[in-house]
């Protein structure tokens, strides 16, 4: 059979152990809210805003000077991203003087219309001039596409 034991614990004992524990429970459950939040998927039905057009949805198109020509630049928008970034009119002269323009071009469309915001991009090592030449003509082509309030 079992003895009953019975415990004596005293009260300066208790609440030297009790109330940091407490107070470390109340600090763990405060952490665990203030890091979960809706943007990490835990929605938990709270009302969400619908999101406001960012750009007015169409085509896009700007010049870009290189040297002595000029590049044709395409960008067509959705109301909030971008969809696709491309040359237009590109001509051999060009395309053989700049070999890189096509691929940088590319490489951009496909990160953008991902979803990746244009401060985010990623730029490669081999074409980073190239792509940066082209992403001021893609801002200055989306500042014709943002909707003003």
């Amino acid at each position: 059979m079992a003895k009953t034991r019975i415990i004596v614990l005293k009260l300066k004992k208790l609440l030297r152990i009790g109330i940091p524990s407490l107070l470390a429970l109340v600090l763990l459950i405060l952490l665990i809210v203030w890091f979960v939040s809706p943007e990490n998927g835990n929605n938990s039905g709270e009302n969400v805003t619908p999101t406001v057009a960012t750009y007015r949805a169409g085509v896009y198109n700007s010049v870009v000077e290189l040297g002595d020509s000029f590049l044709n630049l395409e960008v067509v928008v959705d109301t909030d991203h971008i969809n696709s970034v491309r040359l237009v009119n590109l001509d051999e002269a060009t395309a053989a003087m700049y070999p890189l323009m096509e691929p940088a071009a590319a490489d951009l469309s496909a990160q953008l219309s991902s979803g990746v915001a244009l401060e985010e991009l990623t730029l490669s090592e081999s074409t980073k001039y190239t792509q940066t030449l082209l992403l001021e003509g893609i801002k200055s082509t989306l500042e014709k596409a943002v909707v003003s309030e």
